[in-house]
């Protein structure tokens, strides 16, 4: 994969590194045009044909022959650092005399840190994240990345997406929704807000997960149960092809009512900070005490490619960070839901050693991943920066592969089998002793708290029978959708007491096709498919 090291590293390459950036760049396009919230499949055109491929990326119907009851609660959110953090202006080695001499204008100070152990220090400006390390709460994984790296971005990502250092065609954390499967497939197994990487939630059948665009469009999803405005467009004919192409991918979204009825009626119980990362993980947060059975959710803090400005620039964005995630561990401890959020920050790649002639730092190889909430091991983990065994370029050595990191997360996090993880991975990845939480610790299944039988007759024509059991007082509703996720009927809705029950589902004014029958109840929910004939 690596051409040359040398490739789009820093501003003196001049058109190779204007040209990786418009490549890596281009992939926010679909986010910044008008119809990017839900993937890149919306903006098929108008036609009957086009729609229908619309609705098939979008809603995922493979999901609906391979439904798996969830094993486990808990969420796994990923924070991209996005551009290249410089791990050693966050993990501070205070006392390492080459990293001073490597950075004459840009290495901090021991007083500008705050001193986690005898040899490192916190950049300051992540400050409000050191309560989390004195509790055992954020862990730091040293030197993480990949041999032989091209340093380009869009390269970088790709890898960190797909988990191969060769191109790939699905993403790790598709894969491991896909693996871990859904009890309800009006729920999206991920969703990416204020970030748009299709690889990521690119599955073994298509795309499998909603992206939003920014953190508003969930206020606009639970307010309107609208994914896209149709309101107010321009009385034009530009207006009205925009409406029609909204409408469609309105209809086409499978996931809109499930987040609907997660958002609806949370609030957060702390300020975010105002900018992007806040609002996103204010949403996220959301939808996680609203219990939306999603498992990986993407974040996005940009800026990171410090090039030139760096002190400035740098400082900026860790100060965004730590209050970002301080609040919303906050705002999680509040509900209870804390100890079921696992954070994992990534980056492309770290930054060269010595700092560049414009008071930066180049592409680097080498950077700390950071794991943030209750379940983590906190502290050190993995072999410190080796600063007297860089590379001909300048750069650190890889110590710890990040499919180390992605094993454990699979494994002692998600509760995959080794076999999945390897299958994941493109191969066999030893885990670290990252967290203090594992599998033996996962909440256990709630199939024996409730359940619901397949409709007989199963296809029907007419009329069939639903029967569903309950092992304790609860609210509890029975609903019928299309594959659209739009209402289709209520079959029963309200308080139960413990027990057994039958509902009638009427066919006969249906148009054919499968549609999906969901019981929802204060434990979660399960699901089965109808497939109505004529």
């Amino acid at each position: 994969m690596c051409t040359s090291p040398q490739r789009a590293v820093g501003l003196e390459h001049g058109h190779a590194h204007d040209e990786d950036h418009q490549a890596w760049t281009r992939r926010d396009f679909l986010v910044r045009s008008g119809l990017a919230a839900a993937g890149a499949s919306v903006v098929l055109g108008a036609g009957s044909s086009q729609a229908a491929t619309t609705s098939r990326a979008l809603a995922s119907p493979g999901l609906i022959g391979s439904l798996r009851r969830l094993q486990t609660d808990r969420v796994l959110v990923l924070l991209q650092l996005s551009g290249g953090n410089d791990g050693l202006n966050t993990i501070v080695p205070v006392t390492n005399d080459r990293y001073y001499n490597a950075r004459p204008s840009i290495a901090l100070r021991q007083a500008d840190t705050l001193r986690l152990n005898e040899d490192f220090g916190l950049h300051a400006s992540l400050s409000p994240l050191e309560s989390m390390w004195g509790e055992g709460q954020f862990g730091v994984v040293h030197s993480v990345g990949y041999a032989d790296q091209s340093l380009s971005h869009f390269d970088g990502i790709d890898v960190w997406a797909s988990a191969r250092e060769e191109s790939g065609q699905t993403g790790w954390t598709a894969e491991a929704a896909a693996a871990l499967g859904g009890g309800d497939v009006t729920v999206p197994p991920s969703v990416q807000i204020g970030a748009s990487y299709p690889l990521l939630m690119t599955g073994p059948e298509g795309v499998e997960g909603m992206t939003l665009s920014n953190a508003a469009l969930l206020d606009q999803i639970v307010t309107s149960g609208e994914l896209y405005d149709t309101a107010s467009l321009p009385h034009s004919s530009y207006g009205r092809q925009l409406g029609f192409l909204r409408s469609v991918a309105n209809d086409a979204n499978l996931y809109v009512t499930s987040l609907r009825t997660a958002g609806d009626g949370i609030t957060n119980a702390v300020e975010y900070p105002d900018n992007q990362l806040g609002d996103s993980l204010a949403a996220v947060a959301r939808l996680i005490k609203g219990h939306l059975e999603t498992r990986v959710y993407l974040v996005r803090l940009k800026g990171f490619d410090t090039h030139a400005d760096q002190i400035s620039r740098h400082q900026a964005l860790l100060d965004t960070l730590g209050k970002s995630v301080a609040a919303f561990y906050e705002d999680l401890e509040s509900s209870g839901d804390a100890e079921r959020t696992l954070t994992m920050t990534f980056s492309e790649f770290g930054r060269r050693v010595g700092e560049n002639g414009s008071i930066g730092t180049d592409h680097g190889t080498a950077a700390p991943v950071f794991l943030f909430g209750p379940s983590v091991q906190g502290g050190f983990h993995g072999t410190a920066p080796d600063l007297t065994g860089l590379d001909a370029a300048g750069n650190l050595p890889v110590t710890t592969d990040f499919r180390r990191v992605y094993a454990t997360v699979l494994s002692s996090w998600l509760g995959l089998d080794a076999t999945v993880t390897t299958s994941i991975l493109g191969g066999s990845y030893e885990s670290l002793g990252l967290l203090s939480a594992t599998t033996a610790d996962a909440p256990t299944d709630l199939a024996s708290s409730f359940e619901l039988a397949p409709p007989a007759p199963n296809p029907v024509r007419t009329r069939s029978t639903v029967r569903y059991t309950l092992a304790s007082s609860t609210r509890a509703d029975l609903v019928l959708y299309d594959t659209s996720g739009r209402h289709v009927a209520t079959l029963a809705s309200g308080a139960h007491g413990a027990g057994s029950y039958t509902a009638h589902l009427d066919a006969s004014g249906l148009a054919s096709g499968l549609y999906v029958l969901r019981l929802q109840t204060e434990d979660g929910t399960r699901t089965q498919t109808v497939t109505v004939t004529r």
